[in-house]
């Protein structure tokens, strides 16, 4: 473990996906499983006793909703960014999570590659209300790479292009745009746009 590694709790009321999680994460150095928990009472308790830098929430556990977790969360451990990380592929779903203060939103077959990277840069939780309003702040939701993504996509670049003009693989490209995705609640290029814009990114 580094000394600056992310402190993770996770929480799924299934001990062998926790566990095997638990040991695929903390293969990165830059990462380190702080707690686990299996249900949304513990989550809020051992997001207040750790103050982790992110929490790891599935979606469906017995007690409090995911929702009503969320919300919790941000009003009493605000410096806590909550990942959704759930089977459900239910668009409705997530966009209510993300509006409670989820941080990211992902499906348990996201590839690890991908969550570790929202693990390790979350939105800033500053850009979450307690109440489940417009974000007021948006700070750092978006990496500066994934800005001149969601810019390049705002000017209509194909992924094609996009590689070309910033030297990367199209596949680090196509990864950055479902970063952008969730981190957006975005279901679209457009959706990600007009949220974004939305959020004031681009001034």
């Amino acid at each position: 473990m580094t000394i600056d590694a992310r402190r993770v709790v996770l929480v799924d009321d299934h001990a062998l996906f926790r566990r095997g999680l638990s040991l695929l994460l903390q293969q990165d150095e830059r990462i380190t499983i702080v707690a686990e928990g299996e249900s949304g009472e513990q989550a809020v308790s051992l997001a207040l006793e750790h103050q982790p830098d992110v929490l790891l929430l599935d979606v469906e556990m017995a007690g409090a909703s995911a929702e009503s977790t969320l919300r919790q969360i941000a009003r009493q451990a605000p410096d806590v960014a909550v990942i959704i990380l759930t089977m459900h592929r239910d668009s409705v779903l997530r966009q209510e999570l993300l509006r409670a203060g989820a941080a990211a939103y992902f499906t348990k077959d996201v590839a690890s590659h991908d969550l570790i990277e929202a693990i390790l840069a979350p939105p800033h939780p500053a850009t979450r209300t307690a109440g489940g309003e417009e974000p007021t702040r948006p700070n750092k939701l978006l990496s500066d790479r994934e800005m001149q993504v969601l810019r390049m996509v705002g000017q209509a670049a194909s992924n094609k292009d996009i590689s070309s003009r910033l030297s990367i693989a199209e596949g680090t490209v196509k990864r950055h745009t479902t970063n952008i995705y969730a981190k957006l609640g975005a279901t679209s290029r457009i959706d990600a746009i007009r949220k974004a814009a939305r959020l004031g990114l681009f001034t």
